[in-house]
């Protein structure tokens, strides 16, 4: 039997989270970011037309679909709401006649999202019809992917299982915001209890996504009543976590791929690099971790529990190793489950691929990478690849800047990976890569 085509459609307008907070049209470059998981025989959906050179430049890193395996749906007509890609897709027949030939005669088609949704069950039905013998899609049941996406109810379980999760409580509010100043005094409340046990707190909404629901309570953030107020203009959550802030030492994301069987497959650790308040702004690896063999068999343990609920596919698990001030030990809790792809996978895949180029030429693997999403006066690649010059990667070098989804520069930043031999040359390379793009941050 041929081996599986893969179809990767890494759509976030179809998840309730992104459009309840408007973020759409910011975001129209995350599909993008799906580029560096495919292989040249691989197809990779997105919402407009890639950048020639750019790819070219990917490809002769053996990373990246061939050109005519980029698929681009129309917008269709008629209709008052923007399609989510997924959708655009859909109801593209020419689009799926283009996949349906792809696939050989009596092969099947991995289809790949970027989260379980209604949205891509309906593709995959679409793309059955075209005639494909078989269209696996990697992910389990919507309605679990919803369910344990709740942090609330992930913490519930985790204390369920024996998982450490932080000191502190879930407050439940009648309604989401605050119509009136009593409203949310039960919020209140909580982080007056949670403050005595570090003199910081975060709070949580239960639904969000990259820190968007995120607030800190103490240094580095706000006063109570800051975070009231703001809390009150807000209208996404009725459900929150008020826990105790600790000073952490590593947040390590471990990644897992869970199968239909409930059989982990892959295990990927990063460590998480965050901006202020606690929003992602990047990974490195290998992770500095001390106890992540725990970590690994608490993600193992909650994975159980997903599979259990109808979940497959990707997921990740970040935690907080912090030190114990009246031991000095290394100490770790889970603090939530993603269940999707997140950030930390693409620089992943990213660098499998050239790891996997690098094998074939016989030239050893890179080891370490840190990635994140700066800030740079370039608008285009050829503007982006001269700014950096030196830096980008090269096979021969060992080492380089890998720029990706490189759409978001018409705002101003863009997605990219430093490689290296380890994780700390790799962090230097990436310093490196910011001061020849951001001014300001060269001047600190």
């Amino acid at each position: 039997m041929p081996e599986p085509r893969r179809l990767f459609v890494h759509s976030v307008s179809g998840l309730p989270s992104i459009r309840a907070q408007g973020w759409v049209p910011a975001l129209d470059w995350f599909p993008e970011r799906a580029v560096v998981m495919a292989g040249a025989d691989d197809l990779v959906c997105l919402p407009h037309p890639v950048d020639e050179e750019h790819l070219g430049f990917l490809n002769s890193l053996g990373v990246g679909p061939m050109p005519g395996h980029v698929l681009v749906p129309s917008r269709g007509e008629g209709s008052a709401a923007d399609p989510s890609l997924t959708t655009r897709l859909r109801v593209d027949r020419a689009l799926l006649a283009r996949v349906a030939d792809a696939v050989p005669a009596g092969g099947v088609l991995h289809l790949h999202p970027y989260a379980s949704t209604p949205e891509i069950f309906a593709l995959g039905e679409a793309l059955e019809a075209t005639g494909i013998p078989c269209v696996r899609i990697l992910a389990g049941s919507p309605a679990a992917a919803t369910h344990v996406d709740e942090k609330h109810v992930v913490r519930a379980k985790a204390l369920e299982l024996g998982v450490p999760v932080a000191a502190g409580e879930i407050v439940e509010l009648a309604f989401a915001g605050g119509r009136r100043r009593r409203d949310l005094e039960p919020v209140r409340a909580a982080i007056q209890r949670q403050m005595r046990h570090t003199g910081r707190v975060i709070v949580r909404g239960s639904a969000g996504t990259g820190g968007s629901s995120t607030f800190i309570v103490g240094r580095g953030g706000d006063d109570t009543d800051g975070i009231i107020r703001r809390l009150g203009a807000r209208a996404d959550n009725r459900v929150y976590l008020v826990e105790a802030l600790v000073d952490l030492t590593a947040s390590p994301n471990l990644h897992l791929n869970l199968s239909d069987d409930g059989t982990v497959t892959r295990v990927a650790a990063t460590d998480q690099c965050w901006g202020s308040p606690l929003v992602h702004a990047g990974n490195s690896a290998p992770s500095g971790a001390r106890l992540l063999d725990a970590m690994e068999g608490w993600a193992r343990t909650m994975a159980g529990w997903l599979h259990s609920e109808g979940y497959a596919g990707d997921v990740g698990f970040d935690f907080v190793e912090y030190r114990d001030t009246r031991t000095g030990a290394p100490r770790a809790f889970l603090a939530e489950v993603n269940p999707r792809v997140n950030g930390a996978n693409y620089p992943l895949a990213l660098r499998e691929r050239i790891n996997a180029a690098r094998a074939a030429m016989g030239h050893p693997p890179v080891e370490g990478f840190a990635s994140g999403l700066p800030d740079t006066h370039a608008r285009s690649f050829p503007e982006l690849r001269e700014a950096l010059g030196d830096l980008l990667f090269s096979h021969e070098a060992g080492q380089g800047l890998v720029p990706y989804a490189v759409r978001a520069l018409a705002q101003g930043r863009c997605p990219m990976a430093a490689l290296a031999p380890s994780r700390l040359e790799a962090l230097d390379l990436y310093a490196e890569a910011r001061a020849a793009l951001e001014p300001s941050w060269a001047a600190r």
